[in-house]
């Protein structure tokens, strides 16, 4: 495989998986029969597929017991304070009988953070039991009502030694901001980036998106995360209900956005510099990026913003009978919470695009630095630039457990919005370091930035990747991702997230899991182009040419799924090709061709037996809903079988039975009732070649020429000129 791109009336008539053939048709069955290999023969040979599988069964270490509030120890004297402990206190303002919460973190790895929190030297009783999490970074989150006003301490230590603590006074009252905005800056630099501030946006990010390892997460939007107390430890930190859900702030990223809106979030409340540059999108060459812009800049504000001041300059001055221009028929003084959000759609959303996460290695005028594939550069937050333009945002490095391979989790934005955690994998994280148009891809942190100028007309400036790789608190930067293969790419990924031996079969679940996963979205998102055509019937979405297809604008960027069914076949691929992966890397899983090949033969074979049971468990089907309203239920099995048929699913303008490869002749395809025009299906037809080869085209490829489509072609190339 080249890796390469990115009531019910179903009762599960069509064909199983091994009787369809790659456009979805039935076989013969004397065909499927012939299909089956060697296996079929050696079925009853050996132990049986489950006690197989748990002679590759460990047993998980039990936790390590958490720590106390004693081990927390005492405050540490100011010279001996650990400038890698990070502590955040939220709210900004803590008021007796409200929550407060309190997040430490450290990218110095090893074991929990204690914490006490005092008030008046008294200790405080915890809300809920301490969160603690392990890995990278470690962190603890701990919440309370402070029962009086007075001085609250936290202490924050290992093993009865204190590492850093934090002092603050608390409120009699909730506080008011009544602060007003003046436009002339975003917000104000209050701290800087430092590895303790790296340690708490990474444990804040991974806050915001832990889930339990088999729970599908999605949401609306962004900002339906931010409003929800539980995940958001700076929910409301201002006291401005900035995070209401009714009339807080309003954030929809798409996967150009997502990392940069949590960024600017996260720096926004806790007044670190923040910055992004608007880039070229790289047509045939690397993204190159022009002025920085950064929250110390003016905001950008709406024509009818208009500023208390001079609402009142201007009432004085036509009272004393000056000539002024009149005010916009809507004007009116905004909340904060506007001007922030306009800053964070227009001047954010406007400005970064795909393209500014594959800026070429050592280009330091870039938003985004190569970090070191290890476990810090892994950690939540750290930025995925895909070589074909998809953005993801680590959320989470799950353990292994026992015999249970570890997971690492990443979130992305959507076209319309909606926010996924995914798990890596080959079929979620493409991979292409061998074409240099195409420009840097990989993991990337966020470049930090520093002040310079005198206080008055200070200016923020990004900072080079060989003054990082010099500076104590990151020093992450490496160029080691720009000559992997994928083959080394996914290897050594897999040997970070499950260091040691794993269990071949416990891999294969976890990637048939993924598999899944990808299934389920895909569902979402026919559904969503199927609601735009009952809302538009009379409408039609306009297909693009050539690459465009799979980057573009508008309703087709929003309902069409090129990009996503090219992954969904490479997932396939991977699912199906896991075994001979263990055939190639048998080490890697425990096995011994050479010394106990019989034992080898066994793991083959279960590993194919396996593999056509998760195929079929009826927990991964799927139903989506046909055109006459009716549900239809497809397995797993029934979908991978499918493959050749997604191959040209993607267009909207089908109707769902299409883009779910319902074969033509089929009970399921009786109740389709609408076909793209002839035009996109011849296009469709020879565009098939980028998904038979799995292989997304480059910025730029017209795709092959198409003789029945002579002239429209010819205009279309014309037009681009």
């Amino acid at each position: 495989m080249a890796v390469l791109a990115s009531g019910c009336s179903s009762t599960r008539e069509a064909p199983a998986a091994s009787t369809l053939d790659e456009n979805g048709s039935a076989r013969a069955p004397e065909a499927a029969a012939a299909g089956a290999g060697e296996g079929a023969a050696l079925e009853d040979a050996g132990p049986g597929l489950a006690a197989f599988m748990a002679s590759f069964e460990r047993e998980a270490e039990p936790p390590p017991a958490p720590p106390t509030a004693e081990d927390a120890g005492t405050c540490p004297a100011r010279g001996k304070l650990d400038r890698d402990v990070g502590i955040l206190m939220s709210p900004r303002r803590p008021a007796v009988g409200r929550p407060s919460e309190v997040l430490t973190a450290t990218l110095d790895g090893g074991s929990a953070l204690a914490v006490r929190v005092e008030v008046d030297g008294q200790p405080v009783e915890l809300e809920t039991e301490a969160v603690h999490r392990l890995g990278m970074p470690v962190s603890t989150r701990v919440r309370f009502v402070p029962p009086s006003t007075g001085r609250v301490q936290v202490i924050v230590g290992r093993d009865g030694e204190g590492l850093r603590c934090l002092s603050y006074n608390v409120r009699s009252s909730p506080y008011e901001d009544k602060e007003d905005f003046d436009f002339s800056q975003v917000w104000g630099n209050d701290r800087a980036w430092t590895a303790s501030e790296e340690a708490l946006y990474s444990a804040w990010v991974r806050e915001l998106f832990h889930g339990d390892p088999d729970q599908d997460l999605a949401w609306k939007a962004l900002s339906e995360v931010t409003s929800d107390p539980q995940r958001n430890v700076l929910h409301d930190f201002f006291g401005r209900g900035e995070d209401d859900p009714k009339v807080g702030m309003e954030l929809v990223p798409d996967c150009a956005d997502t990392p940069y809106f949590l960024r600017a979030y996260y720096a926004y409340k806790r007044g670190l510099p923040f910055g992004f540059r608007k880039c070229s999108r790289g047509r045939g060459k690397p993204p190159v990026c022009f002025d920085l812009r950064t929250n110390l800049d003016p905001a950008d504000r709406r024509v009818y913003w208009y500023t208390e001041d001079e609402l009142s300059a201007h009432a004085e001055a036509e009272a004393a009978g000056e000539v002024v221009d009149p005010l916009h028929d809507k004007a009116t003084v905004p909340e904060t919470n506007e001007i922030v959000e306009y800053f964070f759609r227009r001047s954010i959303g406007w400005g970064v695009h795909t393209g500014n996460g594959r800026c070429a290695y050592g280009d330091s005028s870039s938003d985004l630095y190569p970090v070191k594939l290890d476990a810090r550069g892994l950690r939540p937050g750290t930025v995925y630039a895909d070589p074909y333009g998809h953005i993801l945002v680590l959320a989470e490095l799950v353990a292994p457990r026992g015999s249970r391979p570890g997971i690492l989790f990443a979130v992305d934005g959507q076209p319309d919005g909606s926010i996924t955690r995914k798990r890596f994998w080959e079929g979620n994280f493409l991979w292409n370091q061998d074409d240099e148009s195409l420009g840097g891809s990989g993991f990337k942190a966020f470049r930090p930035l520093t002040v310079v100028g005198e206080p008055g007309s200070e200016t923020l400036v990004q900072i080079t990747d060989e003054t990082i790789a010099q500076m104590r608190s990151y020093g992450d930067v490496s160029d080691m991702q720009r000559e992997l293969s994928p083959l080394e790419f996914y290897d050594l990924m897999e040997r970070l997230i499950t260091p040691g031996e794993r269990s071949p079969f416990e891999a294969q679940a976890e990637l048939v899991a993924a598999l899944a996963e990808a299934v389920r979205v895909r569902v979402t998102s026919v559904a969503n182009g199927v609601a735009w055509h009952e809302d538009n019937p009379e409408d039609l979405v306009e297909m693009p040419w050539g690459h465009a297809v799979f980057e573009t604008s508008g309703p087709w960027e929003n309902y069409s799924t090129p990009a996503r069914d090219l992954r969904l076949l490479i997932a396939m691929d991977v699912v199906l090709g896991f075994k001979d992966k263990v055939e190639r890397n048998p080490a890697a899983f425990g096995l011994d061709p050479e010394g106990d090949p019989e034992r080898f033969a066994q793991a083959l074979r279960y590993l194919e037996e396996q593999r056509a049971d998760l195929l079929a468990d009826p927990k991964y089907d799927i139903t989506y809903v046909r055109s006459d309203g009716s549900e239809w239920t497809l397995g797993l099995d029934e979908v991978v079988a499918r493959a050749g048929a997604f191959e040209q699913a993607y267009n909207p303008n089908d109707c769902p039975e299409v883009r779910w490869g319902a074969p033509a002749d089929s009970e399921e395809a009786q109740t389709c009732d609408r076909r793209a025009p002839d035009g996109q299906a011849i296009k469709m037809r020879y565009y098939r070649t980028w998904f038979t080869d799995r292989r997304r085209p480059a910025r730029g490829d017209e795709g092959p020429d198409i003789p029945e489509l002579a002239e429209e072609q010819a205009a279309w190339r014309e037009a681009k000129k």
